[in-house]
């Protein structure tokens, strides 16, 4: 991928820059601040732009709302200390594609990048219409969670792709002994969603529902199932209800379900109730929820025909 990298200190972009480099990626170019950052990204139009927060002058808040009114579609990923639930908020709602923290990992990069690697940007339109309804329902999800659970809950990513069910075990792959809530919706317009859980994290996420000290459910598969629902249920709502709303429609979701055995059954879930030959609008979102000192990661999935995403686009436009 090209890349821009906007950061204000050069020790910073030259460490992003070894780790881009080494990993296959090119550097198109790197500026300090946020006018040179436009200037930049206007001359080289890269492929990810990764831009800090606190910069001297112009924020990096202020340049994403820029480059989203030069190019709705860019891909920008923030890399930021500044770890604050409103501030991340703000960001999703006006089209960040990912949060990475630092201090960062190599790593943090490659999978920031993974979701939307060779995956075509949804069709244009009203294009950012879809992504600020989900990043909006699941932001106030993640703020209300806060309060009700025991885990500091955050919503990392949103994107929104044009593709096929054939994309969706990609979207999905979180371990062949990942488990997943699904809600698809039949009486009414056609939706499907799906929150899936690495194995490793399963005990944790379900546990914060209780209050109290750190709890796991220590092998207990009914409680630990059921929680996981609840919960499931409860974030899956928050993605699929302004949806259902920008349609005008009336919709009744099914009773949530859990789905075990990897991504192969978790893609099977979410087109059951889709035409596998139609093309799809896919919402991809990450969720984090810190406890204790502990980190659980989860994965969000919508899916929706593409002539209802351009039913939404539409109404946005209005």
């Amino acid at each position: 991928m090209k890349v821009l990298i906007v950061d204000d200190s050069a020790e910073i972009r030259s460490l992003i820059r070894i780790i881009l480099e080494h990993n296959g990626h090119e550097v198109a170019g790197e500026a300090e601040d946020g006018p040179s950052a436009l200037k930049a990204f206007a001359e080289l139009r890269p492929d990810v732009v990764l831009l800090d927060i606190i910069m001297p002058g112009k924020s990096g808040v202020e340049v994403l709302e820029d480059i989203r009114k030069i190019d709705p579609l860019a891909r920008v990923i923030m890399v930021t200390a500044v770890e604050q639930n409103e501030i991340n908020r703000r960001l999703m709602l006006i089209g960040a594609d990912g949060i990475i923290y630092k201090p960062f990992a190599a790593g943090d990069f490659e999978k920031a990048f993974h979701s939307f690697a060779q995956m075509k940007p949804a069709k244009s339109g009203k294009a950012g219409a879809i992504k600020r309804l989900a990043a909006g329902g699941l932001s106030k999800c993640m703020l209300r969670a806060n309060d009700a659970t025991s885990g500091n809950w955050e919503l990392c990513e949103v994107s929104v792709f044009s593709g096929k069910p054939a994309d969706l075990a990609k979207l999905a792959a979180f371990g062949r002994d990942a488990a997943a809530v699904q809600i698809n919706i039949r009486n009414g317009p056609a939706l499907s969603s799906a929150m899936i859980f690495r194995a490793e994290d399963i005990g944790l996420i379900s546990g914060s529902l209780v209050k109290g000290p750190l709890y796991r459910t220590g092998g207990i598969k009914e409680l630990e199932e059921g929680l996981m629902i609840e919960i499931g249920n409860i974030i899956l709502n928050a993605l699929m209800n302004p949806l259902v709303n920008a349609l005008k429609r009336i919709a009744i979701p099914t009773v949530p379900m859990l789905i075990k055995g990897g991504p192969a059954a978790v893609a099977a879930g979410l087109s059951a109730c889709l035409d596998l030959k139609q093309e799809l609008r896919i919402i991809s979102a990450s969720l984090a929820m810190r406890r204790e000192g502990h980190m659980a990661r989860a994965g969000v999935v919508g899916l929706l025909p593409e002539e209802l995403a351009a039913e939404i686009e539409l109404g946005a436009a209005d």
